[in-house]
């Protein structure tokens, strides 16, 4: 079986690509009635906002765009936009085909960038837009080398990017998901609700389930559970408690309910483990 260009490029991104130019490319000001919706497109389109308000819909699915997003839509796709009306939209955009220039084949759309990045630095990646432009409609000696050059310089930016924001994404909620377990374990004996920790961080119960099982492999009421059964250990094996002190230090409404979940995770009843040494009592003086 042919190796695919990510596989014979070690993974680096667009290996073996070649590009071929369209005369579908410009800059403009969306006028007041504008309203983008083309048939399924035979190529691929690089959209990218100057500047102004809309929103875009690809295949369903939806997408602000404002200065510095940038689109990169598929064959076959069928893309919709719309203005603010109050803030018109000033775009670029670049038609072009991409084959495999080993095999001769169109080039994997799955080896492409995502439809849809946010540029950080804008002003670096509308120079090389606007330089790219002259290349299309320019006729200048190796015009077409610095087409391929400058498309896969941005196509590789909308990869960079991408990385970035999945990085900091995750870096983000990996702080957050840090703060709710501090919350869960800095009083177990307090019953707190998904809503009041989902207060603290300011985000909805529902997203913030999502997010603890992504990032802990687990649901938030087994979490609190196996952390609440984890200090009742402690508290059996290295304090004077009883079981019924320690359930009640914890929460349960009842010792019977506590000794169950104890039993399901430990495989023994609590009393198994109950703290065996003798408390400690006053020096005595020694006898005459």
């Amino acid at each position: 079986m042919p190796l695919s260009p990510e596989e014979r490029s070690g993974g680096w991104p667009l290996a073996g690509i070649h590009f071929i130019r369209s005369t579908q490319a410009g800059k403009a000001r969306c006028e007041p009635g504008w309203h983008w919706r083309p048939q399924p497109l035979t190529d691929y389109d690089l959209w990218y906002a100057m500047s102004g308000k809309g929103r875009m819909v690809i295949n369903g699915e939806s997408y602000p765009i404002a200065k510095g997003t940038c689109f990169l839509v598929r064959p076959g796709d069928k893309p919709e936009a719309v203005q603010d009306l109050e803030d018109r939209l000033t775009v670029i955009f670049i038609h072009f085909s991409a084959i495999d220039s080993l095999q001769g084949n169109p080039y994997d759309p799955k080896l492409m960038p995502q439809r849809c990045t946010r540029i950080g630095d804008t002003f670096f990646f509308e120079v090389l837009l606007n330089r790219l432009l002259q290349t299309i409609h320019g006729d200048g000696p190796w015009y077409e080398a610095e087409f391929q050059l400058l498309l896969s310089q941005l196509l590789l930016h909308l990869f960079r990017g991408q990385l970035d924001d999945d990085s900091a994404s995750t870096g983000k909620h990996k702080q957050l998901m840090n703060r709710v377990i501090g919350y869960i374990r800095e009083d177990l004996g307090r019953r707190m609700s998904h809503e009041e920790i989902a207060e603290q961080v300011q985000l909805s119960p529902e997203y913030l389930s999502i997010l603890f099982k992504k990032h802990t492999g687990t649901s938030m009421k087994e979490y609190m559970t196996k952390a609440r059964l984890e200090r009742a250990m402690h508290l059996l094996m290295e304090t004077p408690m009883n079981v019924t002190q320690v359930s009640e230090a914890l929460g349960y409404s009842n010792v019977y309910l506590f000794s169950k979940q104890f039993k399901e995770h430990y495989g023994s009843p609590p009393s198994v483990f109950k703290w065996k040494s003798q408390p400690s009592e006053a020096h005595k003086s020694p006898n005459p």
